[in-house]
């Protein structure tokens, strides 16, 4: 059935289109079909039923005849699994913003995380999950593929419930605070989506593509939040009970049409892009808290409670158009201007209202509340040099847009204005030794613009003892970026080399100002600092190479981490900046061993070392070693029977501020029986976390906290489950007439 499979970087539309690099990428795969293979259909059903009430479903179907292609699926269950994995995504979940079929019978299939994989949109293991999803897909092409069009339909809904805890140690020059939360929480979205391409040839040398789809999106979230607060001395300082709801409808809707023209010269261009897009988000919902102080004598000072109904509606309308045009000055130096007009109109109306003694909530809290109006209006210009020859190629430019800014605050019936300039250069150099070695470096900046909820002035009061305050006053912020990759892959040999590696740092950078007052209150709001610049940076280093006297691979893994920021911090005594380091080291080595029908395995392990420090006089060094370990194997026995087995060890070891290793190794196995000569059809038992050991877990440091957090997961449970595969492929296209 499949002749070829390629996974590349596949550039932009316009990018394609001029040859000109504009820096945007989706990884790419590239199926494509034998001659004759060209009309039938495949598809898939599996179902499971374990213990502890789990379960999964899922059916699948795909048909095409000639250009004409059509699929559907349907998944159900509670394991984990909200989506369809990237095999079957590929298969059946087609989007015209991630899937195409070319002229010569490839499928194009392009990355972009559009699946219900969690409540914010990718299941990320916190808590427990139930999901239900489910789509429809279609596209053809005709009149000598002048025309062609690709649509979809999604639908689905997740609930994801669940605890969590949360320990935090705050660092203040006065002293240290060491903050527990428990929060349990039952969240559900339900959504709809549906998208439509077409495309048309206008002639030779002209295509028009447009693009519509629509999203509508309802969801309820349920928290309940016990916290309490002790000071350096382990004395309570204060307590509160919290519960907070929403309910929310979403409407997104985005349109883009994108026109292309080669002229008559050789690599001369013009293209015309325009985007509309508009998002409308309404949610309202109810705060209830009560919070207590204490005094360093364990007596109860002061009683605040928040009883509240909320309402928070968002209108956001954006047009954005481009206009590209290229020319080429000689054979090795091509040009490219651009010109882009953008627009974005925007609303924020968030109300705040107290219950009274009539029990209504019909008191506003004008403190709490706010309606704003955003206008923005941009123009932006571009120029790109683009030099190739032989095996290198280079990009230099720059984009440089002038923007004008007004907000107006109708409950003040004031009007902010400010304009500011946006410059994003860039350089890209890349040599390509072979088609399997390649070389290269980019410089990227850009100025960042502070988003609307860092500049309003109000406060936001859903976690009373957690306060955020708004900015007006904020000026933008510029980052620069530097990336080094590397990359060599011997095939007959079967021998890899790569590195990679990005260092970026910020230029009057958006930083928070923490103030702590004596209640043990956070108020945060965002300010620049004009005088440090925080950084990161990652390197990563792999080799793996078969070593024939053992038949066996062996590779050996590299990887550092690092980051600088910066917090103002105001407490009762002073005002300082805080400094915090995170590093990280990790090194691992593996093994592998593939031998066709009898078995398979792989074993990767290796130790890490973490570091994170405060610069304030009250913290201390957290420093501590890790280790992670993964294995796998697969044994093919007699009888159509697969045995299989996958491990995974986790250790992270104590630090100054907790004082608890943590440890746990996930377990899984299986054995499947496969049936029928195309082995088509499959009954499996299963055992996930077989040692009952999988507990959320992660830790790390912001500003001047550093935080530890644990969260129900998905545990032990056994399965069952059936698969059957099905297809019928045959002849080649009909004929046209």
């Amino acid at each position: 059935m499949v002749d070829k499979v390629q996974l590349y970087d596949k550039k932009s539309d316009q990018a394609t289109f001029t040859g000109i690099d504009d820096g945007e990428k989706t990884k790419t795969i590239n199926i494509k079909l034998k001659e004759d293979k060209k009309n039938g259909y495949f598809g898939k059903v599996e179902g499971g039923l374990g213990t502890d009430k789990f379960y999964k479903s899922q059916a699948m179907f795909n048909a095409f005849k000639g250009k004409q292609k059509f699929s559907a699926y349907g998944i159900s269950g509670n394991t984990g699994q909200t989506g369809l994995g990237w095999g079957d995504r590929d298969k059946y979940g087609g989007s015209s913003n991630n899937m195409e079929f070319s002229d010569d019978g490839g499928i194009y299939f392009y990355g972009n995380n559009d699946d219900f994989d969690s409540f914010d949109g990718q299941y990320n293991g916190q808590g427990i999950p139930s999901a239900h999803s489910g789509g429809l897909h279609y596209e053809n092409k005709w009149d000598s593929d002048k025309h062609a069009i690709n649509s979809n339909y999604k639908i689905g809904s997740i609930g994801v419930e669940g605890t969590r805890d949360n320990l935090t140690q705050n660092n203040l020059s006065n002293g240290v605070t060491n903050s527990s939360s428990h929060q349990k929480f039952d969240n559900l979205m339900f959504r709809q989506k549906a998208d439509f391409t077409y495309t048309i040839k206008l002639d030779t040398t002209s295509t028009l593509k447009i693009m519509v789809d629509g999203t509508l999106k309802n969801s309820k979230t349920r928290d309940n939040f016990i916290s309490s607060t002790l000071r350096g001395d382990n004395s309570l300082q204060n307590s509160t009970d919290r519960e907070l709801s929403n309910d929310g409808d979403q409407k997104l809707f985005n349109a883009s049409a994108l026109w292309t023209k080669k002229l008559k010269k050789k690599g001369r261009t013009l293209s015309i892009n325009v985007k509309q897009a508009v998002n409308e988000n309404q949610t309202e919902g109810h705060l209830n808290s009560t919070s207590e102080f204490f005094n360093e004598l364990g007596d109860k000072t002061q009683t605040e409670s928040v009883n509240q109904f909320k309402t928070n509606n968002t209108h956001n309308q954006t047009f954005n158009s481009n206009i590209t045009y290229t020319e080429p000055l000689s054979k090795t130096i091509t040009l490219a201007l651009s010109y882009g007009l953008g627009v974005n109109n925007s609303n924020s109306d968030r109300k705040s209202f107290n219950q009274t003694a009539s029990g209504a909530y019909d008191e506003l809290d004008r403190e709490f509340s706010n309606n704003f109006d955003l206008d923005q209006l941009s123009n932006q210009g571009g120029i790109t040099f683009n030099y190739k020859k032989n095996k290198s190629t280079i990009n230099i430019g720059t984009k440089v847009s002038d923007v004008k800014f007004q907000q107006f605050d109708a409950y003040t019936d004031k009007t902010f204005k400010r304009n500011f300039t946006n410059w994003n250069p860039q350089f890209t150099y890349q040599y390509r030794f072979s088609q399997q070695k390649s070389l290269y470096f980019g410089y990227y900046g850009n100025t960042n613009q502070p988003s609307i909820d860092q500049i309003q002035p109000i406060r936001v009061n859903t976690d009373p003892l957690n306060e955020t305050i708004g900015n007006p006053d904020l000026k933008p912020s510029f980052r620069s970026g530097l990336n080094l990759y590397y990359n060599s892959y011997k095939i007959l040999s079967d021998q890899y080399v790569y590195f990679s590696s990005s260092y970026s740092f910020t230029t009057n950078p958006i930083v928070n100002h923490t103030t702590t007052d004596r209640l043990g209150k956070n108020f945060y709001q965002s300010i620049n600092l004009s005088d440090k610049s925080p950084y990161n940076y990652y390197f990563n280093f792999g080799t793996s190479r078969k070593i024939k006297s053992i038949d066996m691979s062996v590779g050996l893994n590299l990887s550092s981490n690092g980051n600088v920021n910066y917090t103002r911090v105001t407490d009762t005594v002073r005002t300082e900046l805080n400094t915090t380091k995170s590093y990280g080291y990790s090194g691992s080595l593996n093994i592998s061993k593939y031998k066709e029908k009898k078995f398979d395995f792989r074993i990767s392990g290796g130790p890490s070392y973490n570091v994170i420090s405060s610069s304030s006089r009250n913290s201390t060094n957290n420093k501590g070693w890790g280790f992670q370990g993964n294995a796998n194997f697969n044994i093919y026995l007699p009888g159509k029977i697969q045995i299989g087995s996958d491990g995974n060890y986790q250790f992270t070891g104590k630090t100054q501020t907790f004082n608890e290793d943590l440890e746990r190794f996930i377990w899984n196995a299986s054995i499947t029986k496969k049936f029928f000569k195309q082995e088509n059809l499959r009954v499996s038992l299963s055992g996930n976390d077989l040692l009952n050991q999988n507990v959320g877990f992660s830790r790390y440091a912001s500003g001047n906290m550093v935080n530890q957090n644990s969260y129900t997961t998905i545990q032990r449970y056994f399965m069952c489950t059936i698969s059957w595969d099905f297809s019928k492929m045959g002849g080649s296209a009909p004929t046209k007439k």
